[in-house]
């Protein structure tokens, strides 16, 4: 019996082009799905996409719902910033939150790599400038 909602999930990741780990996270209610997979998931079912953005609103958390808010200060600029970028790149956003399910080790090697890979772009863009200014 355990193998039918798997092969389900699977069906329904393949055609999404997603990972069966996500479908399971969002019928478990684990993570709510983006408004551009919502109107996926209408394509694939061939709903209105209205009915699913709407259902979707109803499950998104509100801001005085307890552990969906930030406790850190929101006058802090570098966490607005953050934000912001969250919300204009919704894979960016969607990374991170698979970086936060990964084990210790895997999520602090890509801590690294993306930590190196950003140090290693400002030290080029430094170089670059140089030569520019000659």
């Amino acid at each position: 019996m355990a193998r039918r909602p798997r092969q389900s999930q699977q069906t329904l990741a393949d055609m999404m082009k997603m990972d069966r780990s996500t479908v399971s996270r969002y019928e478990t209610g684990k993570s709510i799905p983006t408004y551009q997979t919502v109107i996926r998931f209408a394509e694939v079912y061939q709903v209105e996409k209205e009915y699913l953005v709407e259902e979707l609103d109803h499950l998104l958390p509100k801001a005085e719902d307890t552990g969906y808010i930030l406790k850190e200060d929101l006058e802090d600029q570098e966490l607005k910033i953050i934000l912001k970028l969250l919300r204009q790149e919704p894979d960016l956003k969607n990374a991170l939150f698979e970086l936060h399910l990964m084990q210790p080790n895997r999520k602090a090697y890509y801590i690294d790599l993306i930590t190196a890979s950003i140090k290693v772009n400002k030290r080029h863009k430094n170089k670059m400038e140089t030569q520019r200014g000659r």
